[in-house]
């Protein structure tokens, strides 16, 4: 679970209407987040685009060993268990 600093944490109303100091503080930030609170809950976190990117390249990284490791089982199928196209097109009703 992530936690917030309480300077973190700001409502939407104040959101609105400082969102100009709250993104000069994102560009000037070092991995500083910002938490919008409506109505008592937690609705978006802001953070630096550095840290967008960095994150989104994480998960890019991490689809991408999934994938692999799906295609590493897949090699050692057996023939037998394989499947033909047409096969599967009726059996999905297609």
């Amino acid at each position: 679970m992530v936690t917030f600093a309480r300077n973190e944490i700001v409502s939407s109303s104040q959101f609105v209407r400082s969102f100009a100091t709250f993104l000069q503080r994102m560009t000037k930030s070092n991995g500083e987040k910002i938490v919008v609170v409506k109505n008592n809950q937690m609705q978006a976190v802001m953070i630096p685009i550095d840290e967008y990117e960095r994150l989104k390249s994480l998960d890019e990284e991490n689809e991408r060993k999934e994938i692999f490791h799906t295609i590493q089982a897949r090699k050692n199928t057996s023939q037998s268990e394989y499947v033909s196209f047409d096969d599967a097109m009726k059996t999905s009703g297609l």
